[in-house]
């Protein structure tokens, strides 16, 4: 999509992919928007910095907190995945760890994978700003300790290691 309108000039790209995410009466164009955006961070990771400045971050939560359309969840879970790595504090900050924690059952398997290991990436960048943050995740994270999937449980496992290093301080 922004190859052709904007090949030179990604900033142009992601401000206008982070414009299409807002268009709520447009689910295929907001959906478009969240894969063009997590294919940039994928493909050209410099751009990261500028998706989070431009405010990806609140629009990609909202999706996970209000779940209409179950594929743009999903996209948006996969875009702060990969924020998740080099931006945790704003991920942390707008509200990630609980946007990514909640409605965990109405994914499939891989997807709660995806959304436990982010949040576990997450709670490595845990601060004092972050308490209340960690105090509503904590219940969840303690309830997928009796999961099924191993993957499920190891991931809430570090991610509560993780709280815990942060708090021992």
């Amino acid at each position: 999509m922004c190859s052709r309108a904007c090949p030179s000039r990604p900033l142009v790209c992601i401000l206008l992919q982070v414009q299409l995410l807002g268009m709520e009466h447009n689910p295929d164009i907001m959906l478009l928007a969240a894969r063009a955006l997590t294919f940039m961070a994928d493909v050209l990771p410099s751009s990261c910095s500028a998706i989070v400045r431009h405010g990806a971050v609140p629009a990609f939560c909202a999706r996970l907190l209000t779940i209409e359309y179950i594929d743009l969840a999903e996209q948006s879970l996969q875009a702060l995945e990969k924020l998740s790595h080099e931006h945790p504090q704003a991920l942390l900050q707008n509200g990630g760890l609980m946007a990514v924690l909640s409605y965990l059952d109405f994914f499939p398997t891989g997807v709660q994978r995806t959304a436990v290991a982010t949040a576990a990436t997450m709670c490595t960048a845990l601060g004092p700003s972050h308490v209340s943050a960690v105090k509503d995740a904590l219940p969840v994270l303690c309830n997928l300790l009796q999961y099924q999937d191993a993957k499920v449980v190891d991931n809430a496992c570090l991610a509560l290691l993780h709280i815990a290093e942060a708090y021992s301080k």
